[in-house]
This record gives structure tokens, sequence and C-alpha cells, in this order.
């Protein structure tokens, strides 16, 4: 058998108290496949492109959001139009979104791994689930991509000291108090953003946005379903986008936690195969909880589907 390709990032939260992490996985997957400990970007694409050299049936990332979307985006990009193995998050980051999407909620990644290999060894099949990825100006590959509101509240929770469900939660309720009293934290969160969006060739009504976000998956953490529809319909993902005031989101929070419309008259919500953002400006934007720098256009697509290994 091929075997599993397993890619461990040293820099997610919940592997840097764990540097035998790598010892105990080759020891658990004995000659089922491969360990690769990526400290970068390039020893990363080197680890895939071994993985697909030597066909493996299953690639495992051991990480956070970030890190799966990281090595997501190296195999698309090593594959190309070749099928993709199957994928299987182990949660070794602050959030998990991702992998709380396909109900990993719980377990340690040695516990995911060792049923995963488990059942690769008896030849039992898994418990799988499929999602689009979205590809982001063909060169990235995630579920979640994200400018404006959402980008300010991640870089305030990243400047803010601690991580994880909990500190996420602290911010979020900082940021509804203050949206509810019109105080300056909610009101930089929702900077207006100036940009031309075009969602399958059909221009939104608006020149200014507080919120523009595409996912495939209905996640966005903290049990917060924003884009309900992301898995409705095969090849599209869900789109919001609109001007949009921090009290209107802040009132409709319960409606969010249920993944229900959230019945704003300014916001775009639907699903759609390509957005366009053109910005009036070089502006940051996030895939899977990364920030990157100033861009001047996104073009995010519906990408591949991926099989993932889930409970």
């Amino acid at each position: 058998m091929p075997g599993i390709g397993i890619v461990i990032n040293p820099h997610a939260r919940h592997n840097r108290g764990a540097a035998d992490r790598v010892e105990l996985f080759a020891e658990m997957h004995g000659r089922s496949g491969w360990v690769r400990r990526t400290a970068s970007l390039d020893e990363l694409d080197a680890a895939v492109a071994e993985f697909r050299q030597r066909g493996i049936d299953v690639l495992a990332v051991c990480g956070g959001d970030g890190s799966f979307f990281r090595a997501l985006s190296a195999m698309v990009r090593c594959y190309g139009p070749e099928p993709l193995p199957y994928f299987l998050p182990l949660r070794g980051g602050s959030m998990n979104t991702v992998a709380r999407s396909v109900d990993w909620a719980r377990g340690t990644p040695e516990a995911a791994l060792a049923q995963a290999v488990a059942d690769y060894r008896a030849g039992r099949g898994f418990a799988l689930t499929d999602r689009h990825l979205v590809g982001v100006d063909g060169r990235y590959f995630g579920f979640m991509v994200a400018a404006g509101s959402i980008v300010a509240f991640l870089s305030r929770y990243y400047d803010s000291p601690g991580r994880g469900p909990w500190a996420a939660a602290k911010l979020v309720t900082r940021v509804a108090v203050s949206g509810l009293v019109g105080s300056p934290l909610a009101r930089g969160i929702f900077r207006h953003t100036e940009a031309r969006i075009t969602c399958d060739g059909e221009p939104l009504p608006h020149g200014r946005f507080t919120i523009i976000y595409a996912s495939s998956i209905t996640d966005i953490g903290l049990g917060f379903k924003p884009t309900y529809l992301a898995t409705r319909k095969r090849g599209f993902f869900h789109v919001l986008a609109g001007p949009v005031r921090a009290p209107q989101v802040v009132r409709r929070l319960r409606r969010l936690r249920h993944g229900r419309p959230l019945g704003i008259e300014t916001l775009y919500d639907n699903l759609a195969q390509h957005l366009r953002v053109e910005f009036s400006r070089p502006t940051q934007y996030m895939i899977d909880g990364d920030i990157f720098g100033a861009a001047t256009v996104l073009d995010v697509v519906t990408g591949p589907r991926l099989t993932i290994i889930c409970k």
C-alpha cells in the first residue's frame, strides 16, 4: 500500500510543546507512511513533492487552520490536475476551525492518527466528507477568504495576549458591547473598505464594504456559522459582502450561531463560483486565519473538491 504522508508544523501552537511528536507518529504508523517536520515553506513543498512521488493515499497535517491551508495549497500546486489524496486534519492549532467544521471537535492528534492508521492497515473504509477548496489568485487554496472587518478582528486578536477559543470569545464580547454603545473598538473593526466587487460577473451595488467574506465551510469559529449555504450546492462557495454596521451584526449573533440568514438589506448573501474584488488601495486579506500583506485585486474561485477523513 502506498501509505500515509504526515506533515507536522513545529510552529503550530500545540506542537511547540510536543518535540517528540515526530518520533511518536513514526512509531504509530510504522511502515504505513512517512512523517516530515516542515519548519519552512520550502520544506513543506519538498515534503509534498516526496509524498506525490511515493503515491500516498492520505495526507495528514498536524497543525492549525493556517498549517492546513499552507499544506493544501502546496498539495494542489504539486498535484495539478491529478486526483488529490484524502486529507486528515490533526488538531494542533489554537482554534482548529476547519477540523471542527468536519466534526473533528475532540480528540488529540495522536488519537485521530492512531484510528486512521488502524483503519488503513485493516483495509476498512474511512468516514469521509467532501468540501471544495477556495482558490485565491491561482496560488493559494483554503476554505475561508476575507477582507475588511474580519481581518481587523483577527489583527486585534493576534495583538492581544492569549490564544484559543476563550481569548477569541472574550474579544467577541468586547466588540459586541462596543458595537452596542458605539465606542471606538467596534468602529475601528467595522471601518469601510473601498472596493469594486463582482460575483460571477454581477457587480455588487456598493462601493464601500465592511464585510467581504467567502467560504466553502459553514463555520467561522466559536460556533458561529455565517456561511450557512457553503455546502448547499456542489461547485459553489458562499459569499457575504456589504456595508454592515456593528450593531446590526451584534443584534443578530443568535442567527449567526444557528446558521440562519442575517436579513440585512445591504448585505450580499449568496452562492458564487467566482468572486473578484478590486480594492481602491492596497488592502490586507486573510485565508484560513493567515493575514496577507496588501493586495489590490483578489480573484476567488471554486477550487478542487477535497475528500476529508472525519469522525
